[in-house]
């Protein structure tokens, strides 16, 4: 039954071959650049009018099955692909690819329960592998008709074939044919009743699947060990292998493989008397099969949903579909299908009262029983003494499998020699790529500093000449002792200033001591001397968070000169550092005029001049942006814009915060 499934897995081990052959063939060609010897075997071959033609037969055949598989039961079995390949195979004399041509005739016949066609084919095919003494391809022939005489119930035929495959596959160590041959052996004894030892038989070819990775054979192996439990009355334990068997046909796309597991499936939920959930199997099994054409196993579909309707009541549809099973049965020489449907017919005649047909059916169910036990009875001697051989063949399939194994191992280790080579190479090219970007990175993050000094080169400059113009006020007044306590106290802001401008950060303490040097100096201006508050979040360490230099001072300015300066008296400047989660957040605070009524009070000049200092903020707020990629914000904000009573400016400075080792930094002292 599952043979079909088989030949699935052979096509693709042909496939496999003819792209060992075209390698072989490069590699011949690639041999031609190392020495003058291969380069003349390698023209030799290439000029081989027999070689090239074995290639185009065997690339003919494979297009064959691949529009046979495509097409599926509106093809024919022997197509133009074909015809034009043994044309050429019987011209050149390629005996081993006619010989194969044949044998997949013969298949092709078989599965459309073609069988006196498939067995003409395959005998030709035998007939010239025998000529040839072709072990490999015996091996495959002998099993392809031994599968033709288990679908026609002639067991004692289909076991002396498998039995040649088996001993010719060992003699060549041809391991997926000793599979075959030996799943093969099992449903024969499965056919003759004998579960047991088919169980025995098929746990010996699963192993040999698992051995070779073969999906394939797991496939079937696992669904022919649910139908023995099945017939054993272990229709739970028989579920379990036919969804296993199931789950791997769908992984190969096998809808042969699909539908036999339906048929299963649907037979054990009738065993477990779920007739409805058996009944939608059994109808997917149907109208696959009637796609692929296969008439066997459309006859057991057939049965199978006539079994499941009787068992519902529904007479007249199980009538339709028994008697369609039973025709197609006896059409194709199938004694197995022929009983089952006749005993199903039987049984229904009796449910509908009709007891002369049932007897008819009866009568006509027990001779093809009778001859499939008959022939059990006459050939159950020569089937035991076929076993006693097989088993001990078994040590020699054992030897063969470690064999395997040590070949395995061979190549699982150049496998992984050869991953380790591409694994260090896609390592090395991610490294050097990375070395490259690490080096654009580096560039751009050098240009982003530089650009950072020459803005914090811009405002030094500017915050001097602000003071100067301060200092310049007591000179003209003559006043020598506050222009000597000025000049003295600017000094020191001055060395403090230098010496800590050419850092990319300063600690916020650096920073609050500069300010509070400025504003005290501010202060000695004013006849009635403004306040200020200068604040730190107690959540804040100023030794450890760290702020660019002189980002504050140029708002605080603002605010003296342009807020609380025309105030005259009770001027108040409140400088704040907070932080929020990530960023630190400056505010600078006045209760001055408002920065809307101080712009209207200033000449164009003088907007010029603080939109200066306003806009070299801006864009080393920018530079520090792409610097650190944290968030960066400046808000300016009339406070009557939001309290009409109030009055005053407020400036929010947004920054990332910045720890003290994360960045150059100016030490306090």
């Amino acid at each position: 039954m599952e043979q079909v499934i088989f030949d699935s897995f052979n096509l693709l081990y042909k496939r496999l071959v003819l792209i060992s052959k075209a390698l072989l063939f490069i590699l011949l060609l690639i041999g031609c650049n190392r020495n003058v010897d291969t380069q003349s075997a390698s023209e030799n071959n290439l000029n081989n009018p027999v070689a090239t033609d074995s290639l185009v037969v065997d690339q003919l055949i494979e297009r064959s099955n691949l529009f046979f598989s495509e097409t599926g039961s509106k093809a024919e079995a022997y197509d133009s692909f074909l015809k034009e390949a043994l044309d050429i195979a019987s011209r050149r004399n390629l005996i081993s690819q006619e010989a194969t041509i044949y044998n997949t005739i013969g298949k092709r016949h078989r599965n459309r329960s073609q069988y006196g066609e498939a067995l003409k084919y395959h005998h030709r095919a035998l007939k010239l592998a025998q000529n040839i003494d072709h072990t490999l391809l015996l091996a495959d022939v002998y099993n392809q008709i031994g599968v033709v005489y288990r679908r026609t119930d002639d067991n004692a035929m289909a076991l002396d074939m498998h039995f040649k495959a088996l001993k010719l596959a060992e003699e060549v160590l041809d391991t997926f044919n000793i599979s075959v041959s030996i799943n093969s052996i099992g449903n024969v004894n499965f056919n003759l009743g004998r579960y047991h030892t088919a169980i025995e038989y098929f746990l010996r070819s699963l192993e040999l699947s698992q051995t070779m990775n073969n999906t394939l054979g797991l496939a079937i192996n696992y669904h022919n060990l649910g139908e023995c439990l099945l017939k054993l009355d272990q229709p739970d334990s028989a579920l379990v292998y036919f969804l296993k068997s199931l789950e791997y046909n769908t992984q190969i796309g096998s809808r042969v493989g699909q539908s036999i597991c339906f048929n299963s499936i649907g037979a054990s939920y009738i065993a477990k008397n779920e007739l409805e959930l058996a009944q939608d199997y059994l109808e997917r099994s149907l109208q696959i099969n009637r796609k692929l054409g296969d008439l066997l196993q459309v006859s057991i579909s057939l049965g199978k949903v006539g079994e499941v309707n009787l068992l519902m009541g529904n007479h007249a549809q199980a009538k339709k579909f028994l008697e369609e099973s039973h025709a197609l049965a006896a059409q194709i020489g199938t004694r197995f299908q022929a009983e089952e449907s006749a005993r199903l017919l039987s049984s229904l005649h009796e449910q509908t009262n009709e007891f002369r047909k049932s007897l008819n059916y009866y009568k006509l169910s027990t001779v093809y029983k009778d001859s499939i036990l008959n022939e059990k009875n006459m050939h159950h001697l020569t089937t035991m003494e076929a076993m006693l051989d097989t088993e001990a063949q078994r040590d020699k399939i054992n030897q063969l499998n470690q064999e395997a194994q040590i070949q395995k191992s061979v190549m699982s280790r150049q496998r992984l020699m050869l991953t380790i080579f591409i694994i260090t190479l896609v390592i090395l090219l991610v490294v050097a790529t990375m070395l490259v970007l690490q080096h654009r990175l580096r560039n751009k993050y050098n240009n982003l500093k530089n650009q950072h000094k020459l803005l914090r080169s811009q405002m030094n400059p500017h915050f001097i000449f602000n003071a100067l113009s301060a200092i310049q006020v007591y000179v003209l007044e003559h006043d020598i002792e506050k222009s000597t306590k000025f000049l003295t106290d600017f000094a020191k802001l001055m060395r403090q200033v230098l010496k800590l401008s050419h850092y990319d950060y300063i600690s916020l303490k650096n920073e609050s001591e500069i300010l509070g040097y400025y504003l005290e100096l501010q202060q000695l201006r004013f006849m009635t001397p403004f306040g200020y508050n200068l604040h730190i979040d107690a959540s804040i360490d100023p030794n450890a968070v760290l702020v660019p230099p002189m980002i504050t001072q140029p708002f605080v300015e603002n605010a003296v000169e342009h807020g609380i300066k025309d105030l005259q008296e009770n001027g108040f400047l409140d400088i704040r550092f907070k932080r929020v989660n990530t960023q630190m957040i400056i505010e600078v605070e006045d209760n001055g005029i408002g920065i809307h009524h101080s712009m209207q009070l200033k000449n164009d000049k003088s907007k010029s001049h603080e939109s200066m200092a306003i806009k070299i903020t801006k864009e080393r707020l920018d530079v520090i942006r792409n610097d650190s990629g944290g968030k960066v914000g400046l808000e300016i904000i009339d406070k009557k814009d939001v309290n009409p009573f109030d009055h005053g400016t407020l400036v929010r400075i947004i920054l990332p915060v910045v720890e003290q080792n994360t960045s150059k930094l100016a030490k306090n002292g």
